[in-house]
């Protein structure tokens, strides 16, 4: 590890003598115009509105907050910094070739402040370095701060970009206030951990001292209004979580930021965010909870249960994995509070692909699964994604097949279909070759569900399993016309409105 040096520069000495002003960045995302998505969104959308009576359509895209901000608003708060605000590029219109550099130097020079705050994920990295860029164009002495997902695996190489001044890798409760901290010149760089940076000759320097991960019982309550309050008419939903963390290891997921242990939040603590979230951007929406694997623990799942029955007006959606739905008690439970749609992360029905990727989920339960989630109330909404190394193409087509027959013999309510992405952090990212794959180019912008993918397999290469791909959208978007077993589908003129959003992003 080789040692920070201190920042001595003229900045520092003008941050000491006020307050930071910390402006937070919504980086857009690419719109893609896939055609085959336009009767695919919208039937699932009028399905998804079937089973949430009462929803609203969004005024824009925003679908939900982006939770990293209120959360290290709140962290920042606690640690004294007051000065905060969010610029929210992701529902404006953004080209695969680029961001719309006017828009975004205008609204630049009405936010001026001392550190700017990325938290991108893959597809978008790319624009993110180009508003860091224009950051720097305008204000040279501003602070370009880079963490999150992708910035977490790729820490150096996003540190050796020349607009980055620093990438926080891992959670950054402790790191990210300390930077902040050094960036005043009130904390010497050398202390502050998890920190990359590049040296005055260029090379990249790493700060890899670690600190212990927060107990969510700890984390200071976010903050809630960073955004207008008229943004609630831009939300599908609330996201809320109530653990962090995952057990379950699958080979493509990016899970290095959370960790693999769940930890999680007093009940009160999280009927808290709900009311405060409800309370100013809308009490009409509904939550969505984050948690990976909701259903992990029983006894903690029915313990918020049973705290969100008592609130007796919350309607929620939740994820988890087709092996954590078969308690009676708790599914009793979660209908009883509130639960109107499970995401089941499905991925694929070849068992021989769960074994690789899913930790060896068993199939064979299936529909017996799907119909105890459907009898007791509960809408289930699939995961689906195409092109697993493992798969030939005749592989993909049958696992599309087959989830078509349970849309309609109305056992799933709604499915997602996404192509396989190699993310960085993943295993599928860091070790391709022990899968049979190739990757051919690192351009992070093509790492898109919704586009070519960006490798081949010992069975398929790209433009067969795009094809398998835009075959599956306009399939399973015919089997969400019919008839769902949850709700009345929306018809005629009142369904127009519906699946607008598929020409805005959806990554």
């Amino acid at each position: 590890m080789m040692a920070l040096r201190t920042i001595t520069t003229s900045r520092t000495a003008r941050c000491r003598r006020r307050e930071l002003r910390v402006l937070f960045v919504h980086t857009p995302m690419a719109t893609l115009k896939v055609d085959e998505r336009r009767v695919f969104w919208r039937n699932f959308d009028r399905r998804y509105h079937a089973a949430h009576p009462g929803l609203r359509h969004m005024r824009r895209n925003t679908w939900e907050l982006p939770h990293w901000m209120t959360w290290l608003a709140g962290i920042l708060i606690h640690a004294g910094y007051s000065n905060l605000r969010a610029l929210d590029f992701y529902s404006t219109e953004c080209a695969i070739s680029g961001i719309d550099t006017h828009r975004v130097l205008a609204s630049l020079r009405a936010e001026p402040a001392d550190v700017y705050l990325f938290s991108p994920m893959t597809p978008n990295l790319p624009f993110a370095y180009e508003i860091a860029d224009l950051v720097k164009l305008l204000y040279p002495q501003a602070t370009t701060v880079f963490g999150g997902v992708v910035a977490t695996p790729l820490r150096e190489q996003v540190a050796a970009h020349p607009s980055v001044d620093f990438v926080v890798s891992g959670r950054g409760e402790y790191a990210l206030p300390e930077l902040l901290d050094s960036v005043r010149g009130i904390k010497d760089l050398n202390e502050v951990g998890q920190v990359c940076r590049r040296s005055k000759s260029g090379e990249v320097l790493v700060n890899d001292k670690s600190y212990p991960w927060m107990p969510p019982s700890q984390l200071p309550f976010p903050k809630v209004d960073l955004f207008p309050r008229d943004t609630g008419l831009d939300l599908r939903y609330i996201r809320i979580v109530y653990s962090l963390g995952c057990p379950y290891a699958c080979q493509f997921c990016t899970i290095q930021t959370i960790g693999r242990k769940p930890a999680y939040f007093p009940v009160d603590r999280v009927l808290d965010e709900i009311r405060a979230y409800r309370s100013y951007y809308g009490r009409h929406h509904n939550i969505y909870f984050g948690d990976e694997t909701f259903t992990v623990s029983k006894p903690r799942t029915l313990a918020l249960c049973e705290a969100l029955e008592r609130e007796s007006d919350v309607n929620y959606d939740c994820q988890t994995r087709l092996n954590l739905v078969t308690d009676a008690e708790v599914l009793r439970a979660m209908k009883d509070s509130g639960c109107r749609w499970v995401e089941l992360g499905v991925e694929s029905v070849d068992q021989d692909t769960q074994n690789a990727f899913k930790q060896r989920v068993k199939l064979g339960p299936l529909i017996e699964t799907l119909k105890r989630l459907r009898d007791a109330g509960l809408p289930a909404c699939s995961f689906l994604v195409n092109g697993f190394p493992n798969q030939t193409i005749d592989d993909m087509r049958r696992s599309i097949d087959m989830v078509g027959e349970l849309i309609e013999d109305r056992l799933l309510q709604a499915t997602y279909l996404f192509g396989l992405v190699p993310y960085p952090g993943s295993d599928l990212y860091n070790c391709p070759e022990n899968y049979g794959m190739t990757l051919h180019h690192h351009d992070y912008k093509l790492y898109h569900e919704d586009m070519p993918p960006v490798f081949s397999t010992r069975y398929a290469e790209p433009d067969a399993i795009y094809r398998v791909f835009l075959d599956g959208l306009r399939q399973l978007g015919q089997a969400m016309e019919g008839k769902p077993h949850f709700g009345e589908l929306a018809s005629g003129q009142m369904a127009e409105s519906f699946g607008a959003f598929w020409q805005d992003s959806h990554v």
